[in-house]
C-alpha cells in the first residue's frame, strides 16, 4: 500500500486558528548578553516579561504576550494575559479577536463567538472579526453565515485576502470547483506570497493530475522553503504522475532536513519495490521505515514482499508474521504467508 499525501489543510481554518500553533522549542539558538547561548523563544519571553515588569498597566504588552503563548501552545497563560488586557481596557476591539482565538484553541466556540461578537461590537469596520466568524461557521458546516460573514469583512476592506481564501475553502466545500478556484487565485492576486491559497490550488491541481499543481507547490515552497509537508505532496504527485525519479529526489531533499521522516522512506521503498524493481533497495528503505516506526505493517508485509521476489522466503516469512502480529487478519500478509506454504510443499 502507497502512502498517500499528507493533507497540508484539511481546513485552513483548523491549522490558523485550531492547531496553528508552533513548536515550544526552536531548533536554533542565539546569544544572549553575557555571549551564552539562549533558545530564541525563551528569549522572546524574557524580553516581554522584562517589558511587563517595565510598565506592567500596559495592555498592549500583555496582549503581545498573550498572543505569544497561543502560538506556543501556553493556552492557559494566553488566557491570564488577555484577560488581564480586558481587564486594562475594555474598549480595544483587538483584545477580543484574541480571546477568541485563544477560545477556539481551547475547543469552547460559543465563548469564541461571543467574545467576536463583542468586538464587532466595539468596532464594526475590523475585517479580523469577521474572517474568524467565517471560519467558525465554516468548522460547524454553516456555510451560508461564513460566505454573510466574508461578504461583511471584504465589504470592509476589499483587500482582506483571507476572506477570498475562505470563500473558495467554501466554494470548494459546497462543490463550485470553479469558483473556488477563483477565489483562491484572487487571494494570490491581492498577495503574491499567500502560502495558503497556493497550498489551496495546488492540492486541487493535483486532484486533477494538471501540472499547475507544480507551479503552486513551487511557489508555496518559495514562500516556506523548509516545509516538508508541502515537499512531500509535491513528491506524491511526482509519484502519483508516474515521475519517479522527480519524486525520489523530493523525498531526499525532505530526509536531508528530516532524517526521521519515515512515510518518505516509506514511500522511497514503495517506488522502488513496485515501480523500479530494484528490491534489495526496497528491502532497505523499508527497513529504515521500520527502525523509525516498529509498529507499520505495510512496511512489514512490503519488506516481505520484496525478500520474496529476491528468493528469499525465510526472511519473507517473517516480516509477514510480524505483519499479522501487528495487524491480525491482515489479508495480503495471510497470502503471502500461503504462498510460502506452497512454495515449500514443492520443494
Amino acid at each position: 500500500m502507497m502512502v498517500k499525501k499528507i493533507p497540508v489543510y484539511l481546513l485552513l481554518i483548523l491549522l490558523s486558528v485550531v492547531m496553528g500553533c508552533n513548536p515550544k522549542h526552536a531548533e536554533t539558538t542565539q546569544e544572549n548578553n553575557s555571549g551564552e547561548m539562549q533558545d530564541p523563544v525563551l528569549a522572546k519571553l524574557d524580553e516581554l516579561n522584562n517589558q511587563i515588569k517595565k510598565d506592567s498597566l500596559n495592555p498592549d504588552l500583555y496582549l503581545e504576550r498573550a498572543k505569544f503563548y497561543h502560538e506556543n501552545q501556553e493556552l492557559n497563560e494566553a488566557f491570564k494575559d488577555i484577560t488581564t488586557a480586558i481587564e486594562l481596557d475594555s474598549s480595544y476591539s483587538e483584545y477580543y479577536i484574541t480571546l477568541a482565538d485563544i477560545y477556539l484553541s481551547m475547543g469552547k466556540i460559543q465563548k469564541s463567538v461571543k467574545s467576536l461578537e463583542k468586538s464587532i461590537a466595539l468596532n464594526d469596520q475590523n475585517p479580523d472579526a469577521y474572517l474568524s466568524l467565517a471560519e467558525i461557521s465554516i468548522v460547524i458546516l454553516d456555510y451560508q453565515k461564513a460566505l454573510a460573514y466574508i461578504d461583511k469583512a471584504l465589504k470592509t476592506d476589499e483587500l482582506a485576502y483571507k476572506g477570498y481564501l475562505l470563500r473558495g475553502v467554501v466554494m470548494l466545500e459546497t462543490g463550485d470547483t470553479i469558483r473556488a478556484i477563483r477565489n483562491f487565485q484572487k487571494a494570490i492576486d491581492v498577495n503574491q506570497n499567500y502560502f495558503e491559497a497556493n497550498i489551496q490550488l495546488a492540492q486541487l491541481y493535483a486532484g486533477k493530475e494538471n501540472d499547475l499543481a507544480i507551479n503552486y507547490y513551487n511557489n508555496a515552497l518559495n514562500i516556506k522553503p523548509d516545509n516538508d509537508e508541502v515537499t512531500y505532496s509535491l513528491a506524491m504527485y511526482f509519484q502519483e504522475t508516474g515521475r519517479y525519479e522527480k519524486a525520489i529526489q523530493q523525498y531526499n531533499i525532505i530526509l536531508d532536513r528530516n532524517p526521521n521522516f519515515y512515510i518518505a522512506l516509506y514511500n522511497l521503498g514503495y517506488i522502488h519495490l513496485v515501480y523500479l524493481e530494484e528490491y534489495q533497495a526496497a528491502v532497505d528503505y523499508f527497513t529504515q521505515t521500520i527502525e523509525l516506526k516498529s509498529d507499520y505493517t505495510d512496511a512489514y508485509y512490503n519488506r516481505g514482499f520484496a525478500y520474496e521476489l529476491l528468493n528469499n522466503p525465510e526472511k519473507s516469512w517473517d516480516d509477514y508474521k510480524k505483519a499479522l502480529e501487528i495487524h491480525p487478519n491482515y489479508e495480503r500478509a495471510i497470502e503471502g504467508l500461503n504462498r510460502i506454504e506452497a512454495y515449500r510443499k514443492t520443494q
